[in-house]
């Protein structure tokens, strides 16, 4: 019977270490949100003097709408000031994790809110104005994979070098 109880105790110490392994993951996940969160928050402060673009979420439209893509319509739900912080395009992913066949650019926008994400934007939206970004999908949230960086750095490392340039290619260009 010594055998099996210590085979017990053996088993308990490695799920407890499991165990405290993820909880150190996730506490670690935590804290770099929270970094990351400060850092999108002091940029904005930042960059609030200088550019113009702004970001148009719109979704489709029964009747009327501001703006048409392939016949339908679509109306504005938000709007908000960004800045780009990563010029980026490629094929989108659907609900299902298919890829979309319209090469779309897709850029890494900080918004004037705090929050920052990779917008999937219409191609064929019109009328689209300068420095106005206008999509009808969900963004994709802000992670490592997000940058396209194969790097071993920490996210908030990534997120502060690209707003780090972001902020002196705006103050230089206004």
């Amino acid at each position: 019977m010594g055998g099996l109880d210590d085979e017990i105790r053996a088993a308990r110490a490695r799920a407890d270490t499991w165990a405290r392994s993820d909880q150190q993951k996730a506490e670690r996940e935590r804290s770099e949100a929270d970094e990351v969160q400060q850092l999108l928050v002091e940029a904005v402060e930042r960059l609030r003097p200088y550019g113009s673009e702004v970001l148009v979420q719109v979704k489709p439209a029964l009747f009327r709408g501001e703006y048409a893509a392939n016949g339908q319509r679509y109306r504005r739900i938000t709007q908000q000031r960004c800045w780009k912080l990563v010029r980026m395009s490629g094929r989108r992913q659907d609900e299902d994790g298919n890829r979309e066949d319209d090469w779309m650019e897709s850029p890494v926008l900080l918004l004037e809110d705090g929050t920052a994400g990779r917008f999937w934007l219409d191609n064929d939206m019109t009328p689209q104005r300068e420095g106005e970004y206008v999509s009808s999908h969900a963004p994709d949230p802000l992670m490592k994979q997000t940058f396209l960086d194969t790097a071993n750095t920490a996210l908030p490392a990534l997120v502060k070098r690209y707003l780090g340039e972001a902020v002196v290619r705006y103050e230089r260009t206004g």
